[in-house]
């Protein structure tokens, strides 16, 4: 007869860094830490919470509540409606990442944030994680340009900062990233509305040291490009592809494509190109 295995005497490596790390911090912090003590244990090793991945849509369990989610967070015994029950599950969220945060003890180096998040958590976020070096935020409505450059004032080590579905920032708020984040290697970016080349003057300015940069659906013409071309010269990636819904290619001539294409190992411009090309 075969022996089973005792899933809860398994060495904390193997628990730890093999199989509960690949859960999303909701599901530890709300179900794999509560299963007994030794878990719970592993849990709050800082080894555990150096990556960070929250999603408000991924809070997904067996049932669904009552607006028809899957949700890890359950729905309070009073009566919301569907607005309160997001401002609600938003609130749950903030405090979970800030958990995850806490008990990382100052060795977080990758966040992930989709869905929610505002400008008091990025700060707190900013606040314990000095060593972070990549940063994704994803339809954070309460994030602001101003909440976001302050944050980053405190992240000098930052390598990789992405921002999709963002409110649309200035031209001076570009800059700041760039000066408040001199190690600065990756850039990508997709705000709620096209900015035109404002961003690449003010990338080419500010972020010399970029090696991957991606502006999905923002370049109007060739000046932008050039810009980035004098101002990042060591570039190694370039996307600059539009939204196939509403725009056309970026219109370049064939001398710019061509010094593109010598200087930069990996330049995309055609909407019909993909990531695997």
């Amino acid at each position: 007869m075969e022996e089973k295995r005792d899933w809860l005497q398994m060495p904390d490596e193997i628990m730890g860094g093999m199989i509960l790390q690949r859960l999303n911090a909701i599901q530890i912090l709300e179900s794999v830490q509560k299963v007994c003590r030794n878990w719970r244990r592993i849990c709050k090793d800082p080894e555990m919470w150096k990556m960070i991945d929250l999603d408000y849509y991924s809070c997904i369990s067996n049932t669904k509540n009552d607006f028809g989610y899957y949700s890890y967070i359950s729905k309070p015994k009073n009566d919301f409606d569907y607005y309160s029950y997001t401002s609600y599950t938003n609130n749950c969220l903030e405090k979970l990442t800030k958990e995850a945060v806490h008990r990382s003890r100052g060795e977080l180096i990758h966040i992930t944030l989709k869905g929610f998040g505002t400008d008091h958590l990025l700060d707190h976020i900013s606040r314990c994680s000095s060593k972070l070096n990549y940063l994704h935020l994803t339809a954070c409505d309460d994030v602001t340009p101003y909440g976001l450059s302050n944050a980053l004032k405190r992240l000098p080590h930052l390598e990789t900062l992405e921002l999709y579905e963002f409110h649309v920032p200035k031209e001076e708020d570009i800059e700041l990233i760039g000066r408040n984040c001199p190690l600065l290697k990756s850039f990508e970016m997709e705000p709620m509305c096209a900015g035109g080349d404002v961003y690449a003057r003010a990338i080419a300015k500010s972020m010399p040291e970029l090696r991957h940069l991606k502006l999905f659906g923002l370049m109007d013409d060739r000046n932008g490009v050039q810009a980035i071309l004098n101002g990042c010269p060591h570039l190694e990636s370039l996307d600059l592809r539009r939204c196939p819904y509403h725009d056309l290619d970026l219109d370049l001539d064939e001398n710019l494509v061509k010094l593109c294409k010598e200087r930069i190992k990996d330049f995309k411009y055609n909407i019909s190109e993909s990531d695997e090309d």
